[in-house]
């Protein structure tokens, strides 16, 4: 998304008479936000937008932060009603409360223990708390009925992610992984859930239409990681440039937030919330063991002949458990691993095409 498309969704959205909310991260529960009647929008990354980062934060921090902070920041956002802060990990959720316009924000608390019996609970109040504020922020009425609807939308969404993905599963992949993810990044410029759906499943057949342009013998990596969102293009060049092809993305923008469903028929809306947002493979969960059953379960489905993690400097939850994730990828998947370590500029491209072209000449 960028940023005179983000304008011009919230434009669009109050010309309606819908009021906007704009959230940061797959942990926050857009079925609430919907249900609302809101427009909901998700935002991992907008370039162009003025630089806020390097005023307010310290230097040390990962290009998702300060990207963030930078949106929230900009004239981009200055007619959004409302900024869901999300608190993933520590340098997003206190560089939140460093947010000029303190009204417009409201802290998501998310859970951080997967394995532990509060963590289901803790969605389930989250998620109400989250109903009754925009109840009286807004002046509206959130039916359990309006949450079931949502619901089966955002199951369409990411079913649709599922589907697009699925073409990667051919010998040969039917497209390149870049052609795949940036279609999927501008489908958020459409406001509504069943808008992104459609836009999934034409672009799916519009790939599965043309021969596949993929060499036999490009080697099938599977990327895991941070958010993609600002790197991928440098990222999928290095790849795709040098003798491979992305099959399946696991990060969140993607495989992580698609495998998640909402079962509507779960007679409590909020215990389904629970049940679906708690299936959520980030790396702030300690331990993550269902990150490393994703990437089990993806290796083989995708048929990968290596693994790439991409870790944004100085995030420290998913550059702390690449040690786990190497050993998981060359002991137990005894699959070839590589990470990379990389962030929002294109200084390293250079460096990045040399590394993963010598990693996929060793496949």
């Amino acid at each position: 998304m960028n940023k005179q498309d983000l304008q011009n969704i919230i434009s669009s959205s109050h010309e309606e008479g819908k009021k906007v909310a704009v959230s940061f991260c797959s942990h926050v529960p857009q079925e609430v936000l919907a249900a609302a009647g809101l427009t909901s929008l998700r935002v991992p990354y907008i370039r162009d937008v003025k630089d806020s980062a390097s005023k307010i934060l310290i230097r040390n921090l990962c290009p998702v932060v300060k990207n963030c902070c930078d949106i929230c920041e900009d004239e981009a956002l200055k007619d959004a009603d409302l900024l869901i802060a999300e608190t993933s990990c520590d340098g997003k959720k206190k560089m939140y409360e460093l947010i000029s316009n303190q009204d417009r924000v409201y802290f998501y608390q998310v859970a951080q223990g997967a394995d532990r019996d509060y963590v289901k609970p803790l969605i389930y109040s989250e998620s109400r708390h989250l109903a009754k504020q925009l109840e009286k922020r807004f002046g509206v009425e959130i039916t359990d009925e309006a949450i079931r609807k949502a619901g089966e939308l955002y199951n369409e969404e990411r079913d649709s992610i599922l589907s697009l993905m699925d073409i990667q599963t051919q010998i040969p992949p039917a497209a390149w992984g870049r052609d795949i993810f940036k279609a999927i990044q501008e489908h958020r410029m459409i406001a509504d859930p069943a808008g992104r759906a459609a836009a999934n499943l034409a672009t799916r057949e519009e790939l599965l239409s043309k021969a596949s342009p993929v060499p036999k013998r490009a080697k099938r990596i599977l990327v895991t990681g941070c958010p993609m969102s600002g790197v991928y293009e440098k990222v999928l060049d290095a790849v795709e440039h040098n003798g491979g092809v992305v099959v399946c993305f696991e990060n969140c923008e993607v495989m992580k937030s698609a495998v998640r469903h909402f079962n509507p028929e779960t007679e409590d809306v909020y215990q389904a919330l629970a049940d679906c947002y708690q299936n959520t493979a980030c790396a702030i969960m300690a331990p993550n063991d269902l990150r490393f059953e994703l990437i089990a379960g993806l290796a083989e489905t995708y048929q990968a002949d290596g693994v790439l993690d991409v870790t944004l400097q100085t995030c420290h939850p998913y550059t702390v458990e690449r040690d786990k994730m190497i050993r998981f990828c060359e002991d137990s998947l005894e699959i070839p691993y590589m990470s990379i370590e990389t962030d929002a500029g294109d200084s390293d491209s250079g460096q990045l095409a040399t590394r993963v072209a010598a990693f996929i000449e060793m496949l």
